[in-house]
């Protein structure tokens, strides 16, 4: 019987990130995906310009009560983008109420990228963060993110000893496992860690010099599919990092195509 998960994230209309990238990549790792949708973009945020938002907070709560009343739950909770705080609260009713008793409850805080914040979003989302990854059975924060989450100096030359206290930090935070993001010690590498207070897991693969809006959650997306899926972690991480660089690959040469990844041709060749 396939798994069920709920995704609680934006949906940008254009621009392959967020709940559009999430649908079709958990569907493609066979886990049936729900949507509880926190807002609507025309685009992204990065490299448009004049987007338009729409606040979806008041009516998320309409949705929850309307699950609650059928008896629907869902054996993992997944989010991403937030540009409400107000929205962090409802997050934590939807743990507690359409969260399966031995659910998987899993946090990107999606915020920020190369030592700053989204456009639009402020330290009182951080704060709303902050308060979700203490709840959380994972988080999985870039470099950037786990550093505004632990209040740590963002540095963009990393070392092992400033790896090992992010991921210590953020499991202070009260997350049972820890994935940082973006880890590469060298020019030719890159990839992520997994922590959970006891061992560690790194998988690092060969480093793109392109970089595109939107990785972040296709490599969560993979994640979650990996977790829900019940598969090792080493083999889960080396799979999003593989997917990630083969989205690029597929990408690289279309200088046209700069708004996001092809990861549709990595499904296609699944």
């Amino acid at each position: 019987m396939s798994k069920k998960v709920v995704t609680i994230q934006d949906i940008s209309c254009y621009g392959q990130c967020s709940t559009t990238v999430a649908l079709p990549i958990l569907s493609s790792y066979g886990v049936e995906t729900a949507i509880l949708p926190s807002g609507i973009l025309s685009t992204h945020t990065s490299g448009f310009k004049n987007f338009t938002f729409l606040d979806l907070t008041e009516e998320m709560p309409k949705i929850l009560s309307h699950w609650i009343d059928e008896g629907i739950k869902f054996d993992a909770i997944y989010t991403g983008y937030i540009g409400d705080p107000r929205q962090f609260d409802l997050i934590l009713e939807a743990k507690e109420k359409v969260l399966k008793p031995n659910g998987v409850f899993i946090v990107d805080p999606a915020m920020a990228d190369n030592g700053k914040l989204y456009p639009a979003l402020n330290l009182e989302i951080v704060e709303g963060m902050k308060k979700i990854c203490a709840k959380a059975d994972y988080i999985i924060p870039n470099i950037t993110e786990a550093c505004f989450l632990t209040g740590n100096e963002y540095h963009q030359k990393l070392d092992r000893d400033y790896v090992n206290k992010l991921k210590m930090d953020c499991y202070k935070l009260g997350a049972k496992n820890v994935i940082i993001t973006g880890i590469s010690y060298d020019p030719k590498t890159i990839g992520a860690v997994f922590f959970n207070g006891e061992k560690d897991v790194e998988v690092l693969g060969e480093y793109q010099p392109k970089s595109y809006h939107g990785t972040g959650d296709i490599f969560s997306s993979v994640i979650v599919a990996g977790i829900v899926n019940s598969l090792p972690m080493k083999d889960t991480l080396k799979e999003a990092v593989e997917f990630i660089i083969k989205s690029i690959k597929k990408t690289c040469d279309d200088d046209t195509h700069s708004y996001g990844v092809k990861f549709e041709d990595v499904l296609n060749d699944k």
